[in-house]
C-alpha cells in the first residue's frame, strides 16, 4: 500500500496541476504588465475587452504567470465589493489577465493581501472547498445570452471547483441562499496556484473541448471574475454588480471580437470497470455469508456533433456511491424523502431538466442497462433528451419481468433578453397499458430587472393495466421580486388527486398550497461591526386539492417571522418564530381506531384544536473566523402532531427538542475533519413520555496526499427509535384498519453503526481509481457497544480511464 500511495503521489504531480505553497511574492513580481498590455478599469465601467487571442501562447500552467504573453495581455482591474456592501472599492487589490489560442482560453490572477498568513487555503479532492477557501470565480457566458455560463473556480492551492450557473435553477432554491450554480456537472481544466507572503497567484487553462459555444465565425462571451476572502467572507467582483438587478448575468462584462473559434473532434470514450464483494448477516441460519467477487463493466461516449450540440450514450452506467448519504432522521416523518443523483452520466448536461416543480427525477431511473442524451443550444432554442432502458420491475406488477422505456425531453426558447418559455414531457412505460406520461409548458419572466414571474402547467395520463387510466393536472406560478434591501416572493401551486409523476418527485399530490414571503435587509458602512441584518415574514397555507376549489378553510397553515444578523468576522445569527394551525376532517380518520385496554375498539377522531396554534422557535449561529477550526449550531423547540405516516393525519401532539452541530476543523494543509451531531427527542404532551428519540453523530476525516489523492474515513452512529402512536386523551392504543383487519401503529427501534473507508486516486474527472470498504453493524442497545452484530459488508473497486481526442 505504501508503494502505491508513492506511486499515485508522482504521477499526481506529472499531470500539469502542481501545486506549491511558495514563501516568496517572486511569483507576483513576474507578473507586471508589459508596454502593450491594457488596462480595463471594472470600477470605471471598462468592461468591454476585445478577445485578446495569441498564435501561440507557450504558457505552463504553474502559478507562477512567467510567460511573456502574459505580459501584453488585457489586464482586468478595479475590483468594487458585492457582499456584504454593493459598490464600495475592493479591500484588497486584485489583477486578472485573459488570453485565448486556437483551443483554449487562458487566465491568470494575482490576489493580493496585506493581512499576513491571511490567506487560507485547503488541499483538497475536487469541489471540496466551497465556503471554506479563499478562491477566485471565473464565469463565462460563452452564448452571451445571460442566462448559463460555465463556472471554474479555483482555491490558493489551485484546487478545482466546476458547475454551471443556470439564471432560474442550481444553487440552494429550498433556503433562498446562494448563487444559481449546478455544481454537478465536471469538466476537463488545467489549474495551478501559489501562496506567496502578500497573497496568491492562479492559472488556470480551459481547453475548447470542455465547454460549448456558438458554430459562427464572430461571437461574444460575458464574462464576470469574482474573488471571496474567506477569513471575513467579502466577495469583490471585476465587473460591479447590485442585487437591484435579478439576473446577475446581465451585469457582466464582455470578451469581444472571438474569431473562427472551433473545439476540433470531440470524442470522449469511458469505460468503467468495477469489482465488489458483498457479505450479510443471514439471520435464518445464524452466521455471516459472505458472496464471490462479482465484476461489471460499463461505457460512456461523448460526441461534439458541432460546437455547441453533444451526443452522450452509455451502457451499464456506474453507481458505486464513494460516500453514503448521511443519515436522516425518520422518527416523524411525514413523506418520501428526497436522496440527491450521484451517477455521472446523469449529473451532466441535464439541468435543462430543472422545473420550477420536479417533473425529471433522473434516480426514478433506478437500474439502467443503457441510455442516451442529447442536448445543446441552436440559434434560440437549447433541446435536450435523455433516454434510458431501466432493468426494474413495474410496481403495479411487481412479479411480472419487464423492463421500463424512459423518454424525456425538454424544449426551451429565449424570449427577449433574459426570458424564455418551453415545453417538457416525460414517458415512462412498461407496456401498452402500463405508462405513465407527463406533457407540460412553462415560462419564465424578467420584468424591468427587479421582477420575476415563473410558470408552469402540465397533465398527466397514467395506465396501470386493466384499469381505466388516470388523468391529472399540475398549475404552479411564482411571482419574485430582487432586491439590495427589499425582497419579496409569492407563489403556489395545484396538483390533482390523479396527477402522476412516474419520471419525476413530488412529495404530495392531491393539494394546492401557496406561500409568500417578504425581507428587508439593512446594510452596514464599511468596517461597521454590523455588516447586515434584516426581518422577514413568511406566510403558508395547504388545502386539499378539492378543498382548493371549493373556497374551504385550509388544512395546514403557518406564518413565520424571523430575521438574521451579519458581523464582522464572518459571523451569522438567524432566528424565526412560527405558529402553525391544521384542521383535518373526519374522513381523514376513516382507517384509524382506538382500542382500549379492554379491548374495546373505537372510531377515533381527535379534537382538532388540538393541533391549532402550535409554536415553534429557531435559532442558528455559523461561525466561519477562525482558520483552523469553524462550525455551525442550530437548535429547535416546537409543538409538532404525531402523524400516522399511512393515513396522513396528526393524531397526537408532542414537545420536540431538535438540533445539529457540526465542527469543521483544519489542523494541516492536508488534513480536513467534520465531526457532527443531529438529535431530536419528542415528548407526548399528555403525560410528557417519550414518543421518539434519534441521535446521528457522524465524524469524516480526510487527509489529502495531493489534489489527485486522498484516503477517507467516515465513522457514523444513527440511534432511532419509535414509540407507538396512542390517543392524546386516554393514552389508548391507535390502530390501522383495512379490509375488515386492523394491526397496532407500534413504534420501532434501530441503532446502526457504519464505518466506511476509501482511497481515491483521481487526476482528472473520469479517471479514476477508487477502493473502499463499508460495513453496516447493529448496537443491541443504543451507545453500548457491548454486543455489536455484524449487519452488512461491502469492498469495492473501480477503474476507469477518460479517453478524449
Amino acid at each position: 500500500m505504501i508503494e502505491l500511495l508513492a506511486a499515485m503521489t508522482t504521477l499526481s504531480l506529472g499531470v500539469g496541476q502542481e501545486v506549491v505553497a511558495g514563501e516568496n511574492d517572486a511569483g507576483a513580481e513576474r507578473a507586471g504588465s508589459g508596454p502593450d498590455a491594457v488596462v480595463y478599469d471594472g470600477s470605471a465601467g471598462q468592461l468591454e475587452v476585445p478577445g485578446p487571442m495569441v498564435a501561440d501562447a507557450d504558457i505552463t500552467i504553474d502559478g507562477e504567470i512567467d510567460e511573456d504573453a502574459w505580459a501584453n495581455a488585457p489586464v482586468l482591474t478595479g475590483f468594487t465589493q458585492f457582499d456584504p456592501v454593493e459598490g464600495v472599492p475592493a479591500t484588497q487589490r486584485t489583477e486578472a489577465r485573459v488570453l485565448l489560442t486556437d483551443d483554449a482560453i487562458y487566465f491568470a490572477v494575482t490576489a493580493w493581501d496585506d493581512v499576513k498568513d491571511g490567506v487560507r487555503a485547503t488541499l483538497g479532492d475536487r469541489d471540496s472547498f466551497g465556503r471554506s477557501d479563499d478562491y477566485v470565480r471565473f464565469i463565462i457566458d460563452t452564448f452571451n445570452d445571460h442566462r448559463r455560463g460555465y463556472v471554474i473556480m479555483v482555491n490558493p492551492l489551485g484546487v478545482q471547483q466546476d458547475g454551471l450557473w443556470v439564471v432560474g435553477g442550481g444553487g440552494d432554491r429550498r433556503r433562498r441562499w446562494g448563487p444559481p450554480i449546478d455544481w454537478n456537472p465536471d469538466f476537463v481544466w488545467d489549474s495551478s496556484g501559489r501562496i506567496f507572503d502578500g497573497g496568491y497567484t492562479v492559472e488556470v487553462k480551459v481547453p475548447f473541448k470542455s465547454i460549448r459555444f456558438p458554430k459562427v465565425p464572430l461571437q461574444d462571451w460575458g464574462l464576470q471574475i469574482e474573488r471571496r476572502i474567506a477569513r471575513n467572507g467579502y466577495g469583490e467582483s471585476w465587473a460591479p454588480v447590485t442585487a437591484n438587478v435579478a439576473n446577475q448575468m446581465e451585469q457582466f462584462g464582455t470578451l469581444t471580437g472571438l474569431q473562427e473559434l472551433n473545439p476540433g473532434l470531440f470524442l470522449e470514450v469511458n469505460p468503467v470497470q468495477t469489482f465488489s464483494k458483498q457479505g450479510a448477516y443471514d439471520h435464518g441460519a445464524g452466521a455471516f455469508q459472505r458472496e464471490g467477487i462479482d465484476g461489471d463493466f460499463g461505457m460512456n461516449v461523448t460526441y461534439g456533433i458541432t460546437s455547441n450540440l453533444t451526443l452522450d450514450g452509455t451502457y451499464n452506467p456506474d453507481f458505486s456511491q464513494v460516500e453514503a448519504d448521511a443519515g436522516q432522521i425518520r422518527v416523524n416523518e411525514r413523506f418520501a424523502l428526497f436522496l440527491r443523483e450521484k451517477r455521472p452520466f446523469f449529473l451532466e448536461g441535464t439541468e435543462i431538466f430543472q422545473l420550477p416543480q420536479q417533473l425529471v427525477y433522473t434516480r426514478s431511473i433506478v437500474n439502467p442497462v443503457v441510455g442516451a442524451k442529447l442536448q445543446g443550444k441552436i440559434g434560440s432554442f437549447n433541446a435536450g433528451y435523455l433516454g434510458a432502458l431501466d432493468d426494474v420491475a413495474d410496481p403495479g406488477n411487481p412479479d411480472e419481468n419487464t423492463h421500463a422505456v424512459v423518454n424525456l425531453f425538454r424544449l426551451r426558447r429565449d424570449l427577449g433578453s433574459t426570458s424564455n418559455a418551453g415545453m417538457v414531457y416525460t414517458d415512462r412505460t412498461y407496456g401498452p397499458d402500463r405508462f405513465n406520461r407527463v406533457l407540460g409548458v412553462d415560462g419564465r419572466f424578467q420584468l424591468n430587472q427587479r421582477y420575476t414571474v415563473t410558470l408552469l402547467a402540465a397533465g398527466s395520463r397514467a395506465a396501470h393495466g386493466s384499469a381505466e387510466s388516470l388523468n391529472g393536472g399540475l398549475l404552479s406560478a411564482q411571482v419574485a421580486r430582487s432586491g439590495r434591501n427589499f425582497q419579496f416572493e409569492v407563489g403556489g401551486h395545484d396538483i390533482s388527486n390523479d396527477f402522476e409523476a412516474g419520471s419525476g418527485f413530488l412529495r404530495r399530490t392531491g393539494i394546492a398550497q401557496m406561500q409568500s414571503r417578504v425581507s428587508y435587509n439593512f446594510r452596514g458602512r464599511p468596517g461597521d461591526f454590523i455588516e447586515r441584518w434584516g426581518p422577514s415574514l413568511e406566510a403558508e397555507g395547504l388545502w386539499t386539492h378539492d378543498d382548493f376549489w371549493a373556497r374551504q378553510r385550509p388544512q395546514e397553515s403557518s406564518v413565520q417571522v424571523g430575521g438574521s444578523v451579519s458581523f464582522r468576522g464572518n459571523i451569522t445569527v438567524w432566528g424565526n418564530y412560527s405558529r402553525s394551525y391544521y384542521r383535518f376532517e373526519r374522513d381523514s380518520y376513516y382507517s384509524l381506531a382506538s382500542r382500549s385496554a379492554g379491548g374495546v375498539r373505537r372510531a377515533f377522531f381527535p379534537d382538532q384544536s388540538l393541533f391549532q396554534g402550535l409554536s415553534s422557535g429557531t435559532i442558528f449561529f455559523w461561525v466561519n473566523s477562525f482558520d483552523r477550526v469553524r462550525g455551525n449550531v442550530r437548535l429547535t423547540r416546537s409543538e409538532s402532531p404525531l402523524f400516522d405516516f399511512i393515513s396522513d393525519a396528526p393524531v397526537d401532539i408532542a414537545d420536540s427538542w431538535s438540533g445539529d452541530a457540526s465542527l469543521n476543523l483544519f489542523p494541516t494543509t492536508n488534513l480536513s475533519a467534520e465531526v457532527g451531531v443531529r438529535h431530536t427527542s419528542l415528548l407526548r404532551q399528555r403525560d410528557g413520555s417519550l414518543y421518539s428519540r434519534a441521535t446521528i453523530p457522524r465524524l469524516r476525516a480526510q487527509y489529502q496526499f495531493n489534489r489527485a489523492l486522498y484516503l477517507r474515513t467516515i465513522v457514523e452512529y444513527g440511534s432511532q427509535r419509535r414509540g407507538a402512536l396512542l390517543t392524546p386523551t386516554g393514552g389508548d392504543q391507535v390502530e390501522y384498519c383495512s379490509n375488515g383487519s386492523c394491526f397496532d401503529l407500534k413504534g420501532s427501534e434501530s441503532n446502526d453503526f457504519s464505518f466506511e473507508t476509501l482511497l481515491s486516486y483521481e487526476p482528472t474527472p473520469g479517471t479514476v481509481f477508487f477502493m473502499g470498504y463499508t460495513r453496516r453493524m447493529e448496537d443491541m442497545q443504543a451507545f453500548r457497544f457491548r454486543d455489536v452484530r455484524p449487519e452488512a459488508e461491502g469492498l469495492f473497486v473501480k477503474l476507469s480511464y477518460r479517453f478524449r481526442g
